[in-house]
């Protein structure tokens, strides 16, 4: 049986359910008026959830995905980027990739780099 996945952020596997999921899809299928209505349901329900997800005291467990003080920028980028497309895309490209040559600006400035590159060029 081959089972399609839905690409969602952490909050939306948590405040979503499979029903508003199938509301969603159906949406684009009704009536201009009936695709408002059904639109602002399923944003308020999700807001509903969203609020009772907030209100229990140990939801942080629920929802973070790494200590604030351990996080890596490039991973949060990265784990964001997968959520993104078109032009909010291509600017998460780029700042990864500015984030890069940074890094890699810093660790070729580094003293331990510079004395290793420097004991090869007297080895010849």
């Amino acid at each position: 049986m081959n089972q399609d996945f839905i690409s969602q952020t952490p909050l939306d596997q948590i405040t979503g359910t499979d029903y508003g999921q199938m509301l969603k899809a159906a949406i684009p299928y009704l009536p201009a008026r009936s695709r408002q209505i059904l639109s602002i349901y399923e944003k308020a329900m999700e807001f509903r959830n969203t609020v009772s997800i907030f209100g229990k005291k140990n939801y942080e467990s629920d929802l973070t995905a790494a200590s604030t003080a351990d996080a890596d920028p490039m991973d949060m980028l990265n784990d964001i980027r997968s959520f993104c497309y078109g032009p909010a895309r291509s600017k998460l490209d780029q700042l990864v990739n500015m984030m890069a040559m940074v890094q890699m600006v810093n660790i070729i400035n580094q003293p331990e780099y510079r004395k290793e590159d420097s004991n090869e060029g007297s080895l010849k």
